[in-house]
């Protein structure tokens, strides 16, 4: 039996065969929920043994963030459902009272500010892979998946999206990912979220060897720069290492001559950060990055853990500018584990959102588990709110004990209460100090 832990939402090393008969088996493309459009290649479910999950734990009565859900979902037909919400990036014209969701490539979401529960909308939407497709069977690849997609609004109205597209061939059954520009389909409306889309340009990948790594990509602007945030692969499987890159662009199809910077790694060993371990593995991963910039500073939001397990969580680190200097990262939030609740007897990442460790800070098991891909918004009255996906307890359908059914993952939002002092800088704030910056608002 073929017992290759399954490793994340992303590509490459992190998606192997066993993660593939699984969701075929759900009925799913893809780890994230994708497959719209297109010719997608699914390879007939096997049965598998789920590898060993970690424990889900048990509802503690504690006190919890004040989370919300964003959808209503209709278990029948699937919608309402949405994996990777990631607030879409308006053209200043927009102004900022309406927010438009991408992330998975079934659906888009959409509520104006102010917000309420299950105010958004789901709109089917559809990827194909346009001119790409012949290039892919033209080197003996296939399509098997379309992973994510993430739309942004440039600043002159037009739009654009970075799409990850899943490949394999008959040397390479495990599929990777390949991070692609798509364009709108058919005319198009500066105040309404194109629905159909076209891949047309690679922007980091290779549809004929495989390069791990390369998916939850996000176009980011700072000023008149634009940059290409998303996911590289740093060591191979078994000790999986991945972690989030941010690269220059020249256009929204073109990437600039320079290297990527690393904003973010895992801890290096796996006695190092325990918390960030992925289920019961040695693989370690950060994904799902989100940039705001919040009184001055760059919050750099990502996900850890295995998104279909108890261990997913919500994590927030910090930089005074965006780009950290040469060799440096954005920096973590730390706590003391005095207790050992990790196991390390170390100190331990204390995260915005987590079902794993009831004595941990900010539990969510009660409400919602897995939370993850979090992204973040200011509101008209300068309100900040983070958006992410989770399961509902009641609605996590099972795999395999332990193992949630990805398709059941399903979008939330929580208040943020902000409190970063004028003067002070992620340089010289302590640990303590840091923690305090923003903190999901507690019902």
């Amino acid at each position: 039996m073929h017992t290759t832990p399954i490793y994340c939402r992303g590509g490459g090393a992190a998606k192997l065969t066993l993660a593939i008969m699984l969701l075929a088996s759900a009925g799913l493309a893809g780890c994230g929920g994708g497959g719209s459009g297109g010719s997608v290649y699914t390879p007939s479910p096997t049965p598998a043994p789920s590898p060993s999950p970690s424990p889900s734990p048990t509802p503690a009565p504690v006190a919890e963030p004040a989370i919300e859900p964003m959808t209503t979902v209709n278990m029948a037909t699937g919608s309402g459902y949405f994996s990777d919400p990631a607030v879409v990036r308006l053209a200043p014209s927009q102004g900022n009272s309406k927010l438009i969701f991408s992330g998975t490539t079934k659906a888009t979401m959409r509520c104006d500010f102010p917000l309420a529960p299950r105010c958004f909308s789901w709109t089917a939407l559809t990827i194909d892979a346009g001119a790409l497709a012949a290039q892919i069977t033209a080197v003996g690849s296939r399509i098997t998946n379309y992973q994510n997609i993430h739309a942004f609004q440039a600043d002159d109205g037009s739009w654009h999206a970075v799409v990850a597209i899943g490949v394999n061939n008959s040397t390479t059954t495990n599929y990777w990912t390949v991070l692609v520009h798509a364009s709108p389909v058919g005319a198009t409306s500066a105040d309404t979220m194109p629905l159909a889309w076209r891949a047309d340009t690679v922007l980091s990948g290779s549809f004929s060897t495989r390069v791990d790594g390369n998916y939850d990509g996000k176009f980011y602007q700072e000023g008149g720069q634009l940059y290409l945030l998303y996911v590289k692969n740093f060591v191979p499987e078994p000790a999986l290492r991945n972690g989030i890159v941010i690269q220059e662009m020249i256009s929204p199809t073109q990437v600039a001559p320079s290297a990527p910077v690393t904003l973010l790694q895992t801890g290096l060993t796996s006695d190092t950060l325990t918390s960030e371990n992925y289920a019961n593995t040695p693989a370690k991963l950060v994904e799902a990055p989100f940039i705001a910039r919040i009184e001055g500073k760059y919050a750099l939001f990502y996900a850890t853990g295995a998104y279909r397990e108890a261990d997913y969580k919500v994590g927030v680190a910090w930089s005074d500018t965006l780009l950290p200097a040469a060799g440096g990262r954005y920096r973590k939030v730390v706590q003391a584990d005095p207790t050992n609740i990790w196991g390390s007897g170390a100190n331990e990442v204390r995260y915005l959102l987590q079902s794993h460790r009831s004595a941990w800070p900010n539990y969510t098991a009660n409400t919602v588990f897995s939370p993850g891909v979090p992204s973040v918004a200011q509101s008209p009255s300068s309100a900040w709110t983070l958006f992410f996906a989770a399961y509902q307890p009641d609605d996590r359908a099972f795999l395999f004990p332990g193992v949630a059914d990805p398709s059941h993952r399903r979008p939330y939002y929580v208040g943020l209460d902000v409190a970063i002092p004028a003067g002070q800088s992620v340089a010289t704030a302590t640990d303590a100090q840091l923690a305090t910056w923003v903190q999901a608002r507690m019902r």
